[in-house]
């Protein structure tokens, strides 16, 4: 590997020079600078970021842990705080765990890395291991709600967009309600999302039944489907949305897509807007939660700001229903 020593021999300057240089600094002259550059070029210097974040107590790197790599509306995420975390001249580092079990062990993967901080998406951590990890490191969570601590919080406003999902479904026709979720041990969210929409449902005076969306599919909504009264379904987020779907439209008696039920979905991921699906569902603002994510870690870390931020920061986004055929 091609050291800073070595550059600076072949451009015959001192070692320290070549640091100075190769960080920006304005002392070193311009013609020196460019000759030390030319010199780094040629002979295929690369930075050696672990002995860089050493020397300046930052890494420079941002970790992101994900659920899986099914969900589209995760690589959304995944892009979008990409792009904030290259405004700041940093690098994120994406690692995936499904599961609590599965999603210790690239957690502590990227704090070997020295990462300056932590996103993650729907962790299915439990609160008091998330709350010690935020004394460990900065830790900003995506779409679940916050366990206290020093452990901040972005997600959709999940009370408002239940009640935007339910009242659709009712004014589309559905007299009764079934929620199709994941296991909710895999996504904790799923829990509170249910829940939101039973008080919204009840709010309407109807009744939620839960199906969960599993390895073999969602029979149970084909049961759900026969029994008597309109049913309105919601689907956890436009993956599991398809799976319903495909359910839907197979019962479908009559030339209407949906097969009758409406259906509403959460994410609003190039899935709902494709027309072979075209989902009814709700639209999250995944740019302006990445920019909040990264700026919440980078203040923790003191890399903005004063560094003292104090107890948890929760911030809801509101909801935008973007309306389609399925409903």
């Amino acid at each position: 590997m091609v050291t800073q020593a070595d550059v600076a021999r072949a451009a015959g300057v001192s070692r320290g020079l070549v640091s100075l240089a190769l960080n920006g600094s304005p002392s070193v002259a311009a013609s020196t600078r460019e000759r030390i550059l030319a010199a780094a070029q040629e002979l295929g210097y690369r930075l050696n970021a672990t002995a860089a974040s050493l020397a300046s107590g930052r890494s420079g790197l941002i970790g992101l842990l994900l659920p899986d790599l099914r969900n589209p509306f995760f690589d959304f995420v995944a892009h979008a705080l990409q792009e904030a975390v290259a405004q700041r001249g940093m690098t994120l580092l994406v690692t995936v765990g499904a599961g609590a079990r599965a999603a210790r062990g690239p957690v502590d993967a990227l704090l070997a890395l020295r990462v300056e901080g932590l996103v993650l998406v729907s962790p299915a951590l439990a609160d008091e291991e998330l709350r010690e990890l935020g004394e460990v490191c900065p830790v900003c969570l995506i779409g679940r709600a916050g366990p206290g601590g020093r452990v901040d919080t972005i997600r959709l406003d999940e009370r408002a967009a239940a009640h935007d999902v339910i009242s659709h479904l009712v004014q589309a026709g559905a007299e009764r309600l079934v929620y199709v979720c994941p296991d909710p041990g895999q996504d904790p969210n799923a829990t509170e999302r249910g829940q939101a929409l039973a008080a919204a449902a009840r709010q309407l005076g109807l009744r939620l039944d839960t199906v969960v969306d599993g390895a073999s599919g969602v029979p149970g909504l084909r049961d759900q489907l026969v029994r008597a009264g309109a049913p309105g379904v919601v689907a956890h987020n436009d993956v599991v949305a398809l799976d319903a779907l495909s359910v839907i439209r197979a019962s479908q008696r009559g030339p209407d897509p949906s097969g009758g039920a409406p259906l509403v979905s959460y994410d609003d991921t190039y899935l709902a807007s494709r027309e072979e699906f075209s989902l009814t569902s709700v639209e999250q603002p995944v740019e302006a939660m990445a920019r909040d994510a990264v700026r919440f870690v980078c203040e923790r870390s003191g890399r903005e700001g004063d560094g003292e931020v104090g107890g948890a920061r929760n911030v809801t986004v509101p909801p935008v229903l973007a309306v389609r055929r399925s409903s």
